[in-house]
């Protein structure tokens, strides 16, 4: 995942009701989430979500995206959110799923593989495409077992819904590590990260 320094506020400038304040507070929480594998982090609320996305996917594409981060939209490139995206952020939207630095998905039961997103280099790991995915609950009480830098033990990690090959593809995913995806998880205004340094096993549970 590559970051700049600090959040690319100009372009939440019109998303957020205090743009400084809540794209800062955002884009902490987003670094802290990478940071604490497994945790939930509150984001900012935005003044109106974009088409089909929660408050918190709204948040985090207001504060990450900007005209040099392509997106990739699993409701396409013409949709409303689209066109809320480009507005908002000025970033260009693709139909190139391989060509995207932040992919949004709202419907994870029927998400692509994380294979078919870019993996970056061996010399520019930093150049791989960031996942979100909006889901309808996220539960650190029992469900995946994650252990691995920024964890103390293990934590657990319940998402729902997500791809019944999910914990395939995560193994996959850790394997070409320093390679391999990030992914965000967004439900209602919270956000937690599972990146490609974290160990995952078990199941995800009920």
């Amino acid at each position: 995942m590559k970051f700049t320094n600090s959040p690319p506020l100009a372009a939440a400038a019109r998303g957020f009701a205090n743009p400084v304040l809540d794209a800062q507070a955002t884009f902490r929480s987003v670094l802290s989430a990478l940071a604490e594998p497994g945790t939930l982090h509150g984001v900012a609320t935005p003044a109106e979500c974009c088409p089909g996305f929660s408050s918190a996917m709204t948040a985090l594409a207001l504060t990450l995206a900007d005209f040099e981060t392509p997106l990739w939209l699993d409701v396409g490139s013409q949709s409303a959110a689209a066109a809320y995206l480009r507005f908002q952020t000025g970033a260009p939207v693709t139909a190139a799923v391989g060509g995207a630095a932040f992919a949004f998905i709202t419907r994870p039961p029927a998400m692509l593989p994380l294979s078919a997103f870019a993996q970056g280099s061996l010399d520019y790991p930093d150049s791989s495409c960031t996942i979100v995915v909006d889901v309808r609950a996220i539960a650190t009480t029992h469900g995946f077992r994650l252990t691995g830098p920024g964890i103390p033990g293990s934590r657990r990690l319940h998402v729902k819904p997500l791809p019944q090959t999910f914990a395939a593809e995560i193994a996959a995913n850790r394997a070409v590590f320093p390679m391999g995806v990030d992914l965000l998880f967004c439900q209602d205004t919270m956000v937690a990260a599972l990146p490609r340094t974290t160990v995952v096993t078990g199941s995800n549970g009920d």
